[in-house]
């Protein structure tokens, strides 16, 4: 009897958002496999925030579905799963540590060693009794992941997580993302506008724009002999990206 093949990490199919009479998304189908660092492109306004709300529950889809490691039911779903939409937001007169206790404290429950574990995975260990507001932009974006992670999900789906950040926290952030594939066992899924980074790191993509799904492969498989992957972005987005990458 031949094994059952593992379901996808994340499924989406036929997602649409609509705010008024402007559809954002529309019709939407991804597909995240286990392991993946999985790339989210699109030009501007494409809708890649409004679809990393819907998965992650944060706003309610007018149709589709979304399956996380074969669950379908938003509950059930969701606890696989964990995120940053945007910047992240700590109370900046609380420690490191003090702000994931109380984070915590809205979930189920997080025993003390996990977060000190957090900590010392997204290298905040020796900073975690000082105030959020001495970090620099590149620690609270680690903390930010700590945030994501309290739950322990499968699923980590991270929003232009180096943007703003100086070459030094840009390869901190992308080291820790491989270090949560390779060592820690998590699928990632990642929307930036930086497509240097998302070459290096990202082992898939999905490219959207007005909303809808043009292009999903491999990385390698976009890319045309002698191209950059902004070249490749720009061949599949013109000409209506008008050359905006976000």
């Amino acid at each position: 009897m031949s094994e059952q093949a593992s379901p996808p990490a994340l499924q989406v199919a036929g997602l649409t958002r609509s705010y008024g009479r402007k559809q954002v998304v529309r019709d939407l189908d991804l597909r995240v496999e286990p392991g993946d660092i999985y790339g989210f492109l699109g030009p501007n306004g494409a809708g890649k925030t409004t679809t990393m709300r819907m998965i992650l529950g944060l706003i309610r889809s007018d149709s589709g579905t979304v399956s996380i490691f074969g669950e379908s039911d938003p509950v059930a779903a969701r606890r696989h799963l964990g995120g940053i939409v945007e910047s992240p937001r700590f109370y900046p007169y609380l420690s490191g540590r003090d702000n994931l206790r109380v984070l915590a404290a809205y979930g189920p429950p997080v025993a003390p060693s996990r977060i000190d574990e957090l900590l010392s995975l997204v290298s905040l260990g020796d900073r975690g009794r000082d105030q959020v507001k001495t970090y620099s932009l590149g620690m609270k974006q680690r903390l930010g992941i700590a945030q994501a992670l309290l739950t322990s999900p499968k699923l980590l789906m991270l929003d232009e997580p180096v943007n703003g950040l100086d070459p030094a926290g840009m390869k901190q952030v992308r080291d820790l993302i491989r270090t949560l594939r390779d060592e820690e066992g998590l699928t990632v899924f990642v929307s930036s506008h930086l497509l240097r980074d998302v070459e290096a790191l990202c082992d898939r993509i999905g490219i959207i724009q007005d909303g809808r799904k043009i292009i999903e492969g491999r990385t390698a498989e976009l890319v045309e002999d002698g191209e950059t992957l902004e070249d490749a972005f720009l061949r599949h987005t013109a000409p209506a990206a008008g050359g905006q990458i976000r």
